[in-house]
């Protein structure tokens, strides 16, 4: 039982197979369809806007998903109608993340979006498809994945500025010499996942 009655389930997808790839494909004709319908077809009109940052994401992580190189890397949730409900790149890199500490070796999250009607957010405008949750819970899922490896749950993203929220609220802090940088260290992690257990009715 859950704690939430509204709170949607999920399930892990690790690596781009023919399908996913096709889905994801889905997504950036689906973006086009909605510039199309609502927009007039003008990309300037969705620009520095949330749905704008997304169509741009699903492109990045289509491109990425389909390509031999990185489709093992990707990384995404199914909801419970077997629909693909966000979707992320990963990579193991090592760097300093934060000033005056040593190299490490962290993981690095980029890109990282939800499907474009989960980002369309027009007056008047509801949309079927949209479902919540489903990119804290591809967050939490990859976090578990690498909590217990030589990670150890440390993960970085790089932010634009109206995104920063909810990276934020997960736990992720700031890189003081590089704002766009977000963190999240093992600490912060182990409590995520924690609250995300709650959340799913695991504890």
């Amino acid at each position: 039982m859950t704690n939430d009655s509204n709170f949607n389930l999920f399930t892990y997808v690790v690596g781009a197979n023919r399908d996913t790839q096709n889905e994801l494909i889905s997504w950036v004709i689906k973006s086009q369809e909605y510039i199309n319908q609502y927009f007039g077809g003008d990309r300037s009109g969705i620009m520095r806007t949330t749905f704008g940052d997304c169509v741009s994401k699903v492109e990045v992580l289509a491109d990425l998903a389909i390509n031999d190189n990185y489709a093992r890397d990707f990384r995404g949730v199914r909801d419970i109608n077997g629909c693909l409900q966000a979707g992320a790149i990963i990579s193991r890199q090592t760097d300093i993340l934060f000033p005056y500490t040593e190299e490490r070796v962290y993981l690095s999250i980029d890109p990282f979006t939800t499907p474009p009607w989960n980002c369309l957010n027009l007056e008047g405008v509801e949309l079927p498809e949209k479902i919540k949750g489903a990119a804290r819970w591809l967050m939490s899922e990859i976090v578990q994945e690498i909590i217990d490896t030589e990670i150890e749950g440390v993960t970085k993203v790089l932010s634009i500025e109206r995104a920063k929220d909810f990276y934020l609220n997960i736990g992720f802090q700031e890189n003081p010499d590089y704002p766009s940088e977000l963190v999240l260290t093992r600490e912060a992690a182990i409590a995520f996942l924690q609250e995300q257990s709650y959340r799913k009715g695991e504890r």
